[in-house]
């Protein structure tokens, strides 16, 4: 059995405490890893692929978490069949108010990119429902073996 690595964030922006805040989560903000980038759908670009780096240097905290999965390689590809897709804007706001019917098709938002990348490959981590509504800390919440670090460069050591 592999693993899908996965980098949650947070970072001391007025958004991400809104979105801890609402979301009673430790973190913000979550991304699949391939190699040294991570995808996921970010705010204003979408689903885009950043450098580890550039996305550790810019946060406050950060922690790594192995996912178990039969096959990595397919839930990455399926992430990157996806790049250049838009940000589901609306989709965040139905978090808010408890609603999937805000979703915009072909649209993501960060965990909601995550869930939906691993029940298109077929390894389902939310119940089918949830994909919409999903939150950094409900992926946060699958046991897997996780990775922290005070200072988020310092996970840039777990890449070398």
């Amino acid at each position: 059995m592999g693993v899908v690595r996965v980098l949650f964030t947070r970072r001391r922006a007025i958004g991400s405490l809104l979105i801890r805040g609402v979301t009673w989560s430790a973190f913000s903000h979550v991304e699949i890893v391939i190699g040294d980038h991570v995808i996921g759908a970010n705010i204003p670009h979408g689903v885009s692929l950043t450098p580890i780096k550039e996305r550790l240097a810019v946060s406050s905290y950060a922690a790594l978490v192995d996912l178990p999965c039969a096959d990595p390689v397919r839930v990455q590809q399926v992430a990157i069949d996806q790049l250049g897709k838009g940000y589901d804007y609306l989709g965040l706001l139905g978090i808010l108010v408890h609603s999937d019917a805000l979703q915009t098709p072909d649209k993501f938002f960060c965990s909601e990119f995550v869930a939906w990348s691993f029940r298109e490959a077929g390894y389902p981590l939310l119940r089918p429902e949830l994909i919409g509504r999903g939150t950094p800390q409900n992926l946060w919440m699958i046991p897997a073996p996780a990775i922290t670090q005070g200072h988020p460069l310092e996970l840039l050591s777990q890449f070398s």
